[in-house]
Formats: structure tokens, C-alpha cells, sequence
């Protein structure tokens, strides 16, 4: 029994191991990217050229990492849909907030700059100036703060 046991943990071992080692990071240009991911840059970036554009395959998925200027990060999904924009600490531009989220913090927050939005399945997170982390849900309604 322990023979068999130790078996399958070597096997799902082996097994994770395995799709671990198929990922493949991949330097590539702005036109490799997915549509909506250059409409995304072209809209609030314009002409601002990437440091860099990762293409990041996986065994059942695909990510695009792209910098600017060694400080912000975006961050796309297989489609090119925008998943977080990261201002390491700097703001980022306003054009990428929703308008609803803006202005709650706008009212709320009046001396704040955001330096980090991520949407998920669940809503919106961002990051302010001052450190705190507001939640939001899909329809950008303000939900808690996380500090």
C-alpha cells in the first residue's frame, strides 16, 4: 500500500513538474500582441514605447507582461484584456481607472493618486498613495477598505 502511495506522489510529481517546465517566457513586439492589448497601450500610452513585452505561454494559458520606463507594469490575459496595471509606487495614468471608481476616490480620497488597479472575477482592487487598498465589485461600487 505505501508502495503505491509513494508511487503516485512521484507521478503527480513528475506530472507538475512536467507542465511547470513547459512554460516559455518570450521577448516580443508591440505588434505581437493581442488587439485589444494594443488598442489598450495606444489609448493611454500613445506613442510611449515598452521597455520591454513578455509573452508568458503556459501549458493552458497565455499572459502578456509589458513595462514602461522600469516602474509600470501591465499585465493582459490571452485576449488582451487588461488584468492589472502595477505604478510600482508611482500613479498611473487616470485615463485607465473607471470613472466610477475615480470618482469615489476623487471625493473620498481628494489628495491620493491611485498606483495600482487589478480586476478580477470578483471586481476591482487599487492601491493609493498613501498605502491603502480600496475594493470594489464589477459594477465599481466601493465594497471595503484593506489596509
Amino acid at each position: 500500500m505505501k508502495a503505491k502511495l509513494k508511487l503516485t506522489v512521484y507521478l503527480i510529481t513528475g506530472l507538475l513538474f512536467g507542465i511547470s517546465a513547459n512554460a516559455q517566457k518570450t521577448v516580443i513586439k508591440k505588434e505581437a500582441l493581442p488587439a485589444n492589448a494594443q488598442t489598450f497601450l495606444k489609448t493611454h500610452f500613445g506613442s510611449k514605447k515598452p521597455s520591454y513585452i513578455l509573452e508568458d505561454k503556459e501549458m493552458f494559458s497565455t499572459e502578456y507582461k509589458v513595462q514602461f520606463d522600469k516602474q509600470l507594469e501591465i499585465e493582459f490575459d490571452k485576449k488582451g484584456n487588461w488584468k492589472e496595471v502595477d505604478g510600482k509606487n508611482e500613479k498611473i495614468p487616470k485615463s485607465i481607472i473607471p470613472k466610477k471608481i475615480a470618482s469615489y476616490i476623487k471625493t473620498n480620497f481628494l489628495k491620493e493618486k491611485v498606483t495600482k488597479i487589478e480586476i478580477g472575477t470578483s471586481g476591482y482592487e487599487t492601491k493609493l498613495t498613501n498605502g491603502l487598498e480600496l475594493k470594489f465589485n464589477l459594477k465599481e461600487d466601493f465594497i471595503k477598505i484593506d489596509k
